[in-house]
């Protein structure tokens, strides 16, 4: 293999991971958003969802 090649697979592999964490981020703001529209209380949808403040904040916006 060679060194472009092996570049271009490990950028291919990272393209991956950040998709995959950009999905689950997704995931879990259209939970946080559920939930706070059932009434939860902004602390237990951020320990629950594992979101920051700032995630919750500009989401509102």
């Amino acid at each position: 293999m060679t060194i472009a090649e092996r570049l271009r697979q490990e950028g291919h592999r990272n393209g991956l991971q950040q998709g995959k964490q950009e999905s689950q981020r997704l995931a879990a703001l259209r939970i946080a958003r559920a939930m706070l529209t059932d009434g939860f209380d902004r602390d237990t949808v951020l320990r629950v969802t594992g979101l920051a403040p700032a995630d919750l904040t500009s989401e509102s916006h």
